[in-house]
C-alpha cells in the first residue's frame, strides 16, 4: 500500500527516493505486491502535479500527461467514507493530517504495509503502527533470475 507520495515519484523528476519508489513500483508489476490506496489518491495525484506546475517544476503539459499515466494505473481503490472513525482517531491522536491518516487506516484495516516518502509522517506514526514504512527503506520483494 502506497500513499501519493510515493506514486508521484514514479513520474515526477528529482525526487528524492525516486529509486526506492520505483523498486516498488516494480514489484507490483511483477505482482509481488499489492498496490492498493483510499479513493483519495486521484484527487492527492492532481494537487500534487498542480503544486509542481505552480513550483515551475513541470510544465504544464508535462503535468497533464504524467497525470493521465499515473491514473491508468489500476489502483485497487477503497472508498474512504467508511474508513473516516479510524482516520480521525489516528489523527487526532498524532496530530497528523486527516488524509494521510486514511491511508493508515486502511493499511491497518487490511494488515498490509503502508510506505510513504512523508518522514514527518512516519516519524510520528512508526513506533505505534509499525506498518507505517518510510521509502527510503524500501527493499525490493520480487524474485531476480539468478545469473
Amino acid at each position: 500500500m502506497v500513499d501519493c507520495s510515493v506514486v508521484a515519484k514514479w513520474e515526477l523528476p528529482g525526487e528524492d527516493y525516486t529509486q526506492e519508489a520505483l523498486e516498488l513500483y516494480r514489484d507490483w508489476e511483477a505482482e509481488a505486491i499489492m498496490v492498493l490506496s483510499p479513493d483519495l489518491l486521484p484527487s492527492e495525484i492532481g494537487s500534487v502535479f498542480l503544486r509542481a506546475v505552480r513550483r515551475g517544476r513541470v510544465t504544464e503539459a508535462q503535468a497533464q500527461a504524467g497525470m493521465q499515466r499515473l491514473l491508468a494505473l489500476p489502483y485497487v481503490l477503497h472508498p474512504s467514507a467508511p474508513l473516516v472513525p479510524r482516520a480521525f482517531d489516528i489523527a487526532h491522536q498524532h496530530n497528523q493530517r486527516i488524509y494521510d491518516c486514511f491511508y493508515v487506516a486502511l493499511a491497518e484495516r487490511e494488515g498490509m504495509a503502508f510506505w510513504t516518502s512523508d518522514e514527518r509522517l512516519y516519524n510520528a506514526l512508526n513506533a505505534r503502527h509499525p506498518f507505517v514504512r518510510f521509502i527510503a527503506h524500501y527493499v525490493a520483494q520480487r524474485q531476480h533470475p539468478t545469473p
